[in-house]
């Protein structure tokens, strides 16, 4: 029986970054703002359902160079924790204790903590640069290139 693979043209034209780091979300595009130029900020939270129906939240920062034509995204592999609430008597000593959860968005990258992405014209050209830059800050333990191609998870990236 032959085998029918169903191709979904998705535009996955941009420049992914991956960063490894302690720091939190908040410090690291601080450090990102102050050593490439930018100014991300917060501009939404990305809800992200899971096939159990939970549903979690991913921080993401945007900034827009007009001057390049670049849009960066900078957003957490990490979910914000969510707090479940155990409270109703399951009668034991952690019953009314709430539980925070979280997921990864990219899962097979469990490594990699933030994710920068470059959207525009010649963007090509600047991932270097940018990753160059990313190398200099001494709270980013790893800098790596990215293929979205390449991962199953891909379409968690697309927003």
């Amino acid at each position: 029986m032959a085998k029918h693979v169903l191709n979904t043209p998705t535009d996955l034209d941009f420049v992914l970054i991956g960063i490894s780091s302690a720091e939190n979300q908040y410090s690291l595009v601080a450090l990102i703002n102050e050593t490439l130029g930018t100014d991300l900020a917060l501009s939404d939270n990305i809800p992200y359902n899971l096939k159990d129906g939970k549903l979690f939240y991913f921080s993401l920062f945007r900034f827009f160079s007009e001057e390049f034509g670049l849009d960066y995204f900078l957003i957490p592999n990490n979910s914000n924790f969510e707090a479940e609430n155990n409270a109703g008597g399951g009668g034991d000593l952690f019953s009314d204790l709430n539980v925070e959860e979280s997921t990864k968005l990219i899962r097979e990258l469990p490594k990699t903590d933030y994710f920068l992405i470059l959207k525009g014209e010649d963007l090509h050209l600047f991932r270097f640069k940018v990753l160059e830059h990313l190398k200099s800050i001494k709270e980013i333990i790893q800098v790596q290139n990215i293929e979205p191609g390449d991962l199953p998870s891909r379409m968690n990236l697309v927003f």
